[in-house]
């Protein structure tokens, strides 16, 4: 966790110089608190190239064994603007993992969703695996001053033989302005199967800023 301040200074340079969206937040649990980054841009004017980072830091408050980040972090080549073919990987649990996957995204001036159907290979278990990564946000408006904010993200990933991880990011709140988002949340994970069934909690408040 020693470089997450390195990431935070890297993502707000990397802010200043670019157009892209840039949003950070914070979500304090009553088991753990996270750090949590997203960060999406074309990188031509045709919009055919583009670039998807997701990542996020949730650090336990007195089990470090616990601790949980993941950095996804895709190219995609758009067929048009809902379609296209992605590749790149997730870094998660000190390793790289490889994937190819189907792009489909959907963005109006409330609605923001885009969905990772992949398969990655997984050197340490020696395995092709199945993923399912999405992100949702939806921001309707209330008045000139007040939008509705919410937003989604999951990831279920499973091999030939079972299901292997899930994770659920679930917040619930207010905009204010387009200056500031904040709510209640909760981080839900999913793992193993059966009697090896495991699921673990975290709910609590959110804040977050997006930078541009």
């Amino acid at each position: 966790m020693k470089r997450i301040p390195l990431l935070i200074i890297f993502l707000i340079s990397l802010s200043q110089h670019s157009e892209a969206q840039l949003p950070v937040q914070v979500f304090a649990g009553h088991e753990s608190i996270e750090y949590n980054f997203l960060w999406f841009k074309d990188v031509d004017q045709q919009g055919r190239i583009s670039l998807f980072n997701f990542t996020f830091f949730d650090v336990n408050y007195e089990d470090e064994a616990a601790n949980f980040s993941e950095i996804y972090q895709v190219g995609t080549y758009n067929f048009n603007k809902n379609w296209g073919i992605a590749a790149g990987g997730r870094y998660t649990g000190g390793r790289f993992v490889p994937l190819v996957a189907l792009s489909f995204q959907v963005q109006t001036e409330s609605l923001y969703f885009n969905i990772f159907p992949s398969l990655q290979y997984a050197s340490a278990a020696d395995e092709l695996q199945y993923a399912l990564f999405g992100l949702l946000f939806y921001t309707p408006k209330i008045n000139d001053n007040w939008h509705l904010f919410s937003q989604l993200a999951f990831e279920p990933i499973f091999n030939d033989q079972q299901h292997l991880f899930t994770y659920q990011q679930l917040r619930l709140g207010l905009e204010y302005k387009k200056l500031i988002q904040f709510g209640i949340g909760a981080n839900l994970q999913q793992i193993g199967i059966g009697d090896d069934f495991t699921f673990v909690e975290n709910y609590g408040l959110f804040i977050r800023k997006e930078l541009y």
